[in-house]
Formats: structure tokens, C-alpha cells, sequence
């Protein structure tokens, strides 16, 4: 009988070093995976403007310009098929927050910017990025100003 309690006691402090570990591992994925969304977002649009020039910025659906899971403004949900790609504002969240704000202009003008300032933990570590630093809070223009087909 005390065998049994001694592993059972092992097995407790084994699991209390274990879950925040995972926990944390979590929260790092989730972290890296908006970087990456974030980045492949502003290369997707990018790449689509210089191949497409501005005939198609604002006729083509945002999900035809780039993969990424883009949400509407609010975090209510996946965009839809229909919806523009110009003008138009997109999000990346996390849990229903916004992290990060994309907003589409005509003419290939792109804007990124901080979400919501709710203080999220996963939010705050993708803002605080070196990655996300250099593209955020900026004004693009895809393709270069002579990029017209």
C-alpha cells in the first residue's frame, strides 16, 4: 500500500511539472504560427500585386490573393470566398483578439498595423517580434509604383 502511494505520489509531481511545460510549448506554437501568417500575408499580397498589377487589386477575392486564415474585422470568422480584397480590412487573432490589422487600399496600398491594445499574451509576443516590429505600423505600396498591367 505504500508502494502505491509513493507512485502515485511521483506521478503527481511529475504532472505538475509537465502541464505548465506544455502549456507554455502551446503558447509558442500559437505565437509562431502568427508570425508566419503575418509574413506570408505581406509576401502573398505582395507577390499577387506585381504579378497582377492593379487591374484585378480591386475586383479579385482575398482568399484567391493568399491562403492565410484572414479574418473578418472583429474575429467573427473565417473570410468569406465573396469577400473583396480591396478595400477592405483583414485580421489575424488569437482567441478573439486582434493581433494584427491588415488594411487594403486601391491601387496596391497596403497598411499593417497593431490590433486591439487588450493585452493578450500571445498577442503581445507576436507584436514584440523583431519580424513583426519591421513590417508593422507601415504603409506599402506592392510592386513598386510602376507596376500597371
Amino acid at each position: 500500500m505504500i508502494e502505491l502511494v509513493f507512485v502515485i505520489v511521483i506521478i503527481g509531481i511529475l504532472a505538475a511539472v509537465a502541464i505548465p511545460k506544455l502549456a507554455a510549448t502551446r503558447d509558442d506554437a500559437k505565437i509562431a504560427a502568427l508570425i508566419t501568417h503575418a509574413r506570408k500575408t505581406l509576401g502573398d499580397l505582395q507577390g499577387f500585386y506585381t504579378s497582377q498589377g492593379n487591374n484585378r487589386w480591386t475586383s479579385v477575392s482575398v482568399v484567391e490573393a493568399t491562403n492565410v486564415p484572414l479574418e473578418k474585422m472583429g474575429c467573427t470568422g473565417r473570410v468569406d470566398s465573396s469577400r473583396a480584397l480591396s478595400p477592405s480590412t483583414f485580421v489575424l487573432c488569437h482567441d478573439n483578439v486582434v493581433c494584427l490589422t491588415f488594411t487594403t487600399i486601391d491601387e496596391g496600398n497596403l497598411s499593417i498595423a497593431d490590433g486591439t491594445t487588450t493585452t493578450d499574451f500571445v498577442c503581445e509576443a507576436v507584436k514584440s517580434d523583431p519580424a513583426i516590429e519591421a513590417i508593422s505600423n507601415k504603409s506599402y505600396k506592392l510592386g513598386g509604383e510602376t507596376v500597371v498591367r
